[in-house]
């Protein structure tokens, strides 16, 4: 459970991320929606407005570098450290989110359900 404090961040950004919805300024809404995921990396609602900013702006087709679905490998090859896909291709990555000390955070595709998710890896010692 985050701590208060943490809380009352993710509250203030989540309320600027819905008064720049109200205007219709979608890089302010996904930016603090992503700087959400990145206190909190499962925020329903962070992860709903960073999914109506892309599709707004038109940035959900995943970043060039990263293959699509269909024609991926399971994990970028070893000279890189991108991921495309976890769980043996169910969750697809469609961009990353952000980091902290622990964990890296992407945006993915649940390709069971047809759904966006945030999907945290743990990070291990050089990563």
């Amino acid at each position: 459970m985050a701590s208060e404090r943490i809380q009352r961040r993710i509250s203030i950004l989540l309320d600027e991320a819905d008064e720049a919805f109200a205007q219709r300024d979608w890089d302010v809404v996904q930016q603090r929606a992503q700087d959400t995921l990145a206190l909190d990396p499962e925020n329903q609602d962070a992860l709903t407005f960073v999914a109506a900013a892309e599709r707004a702006l038109g940035t959900s087709v995943p970043p060039p570098n990263i293959p699509t679905p269909d024609s991926s490998p399971a994990i970028a090859p070893a000279n890189t450290n991108e991921v495309t896909s976890f769980a043996n291709g169910l969750y697809q990555v469609q961009r990353f989110l952000g980091e902290g000390g622990k964990k890296k955070v992407y945006l993915a595709q649940d390709t069971t359900l047809d759904r966006e998710v945030a999907f945290a890896l743990i990070k291990t010692e050089g990563d």
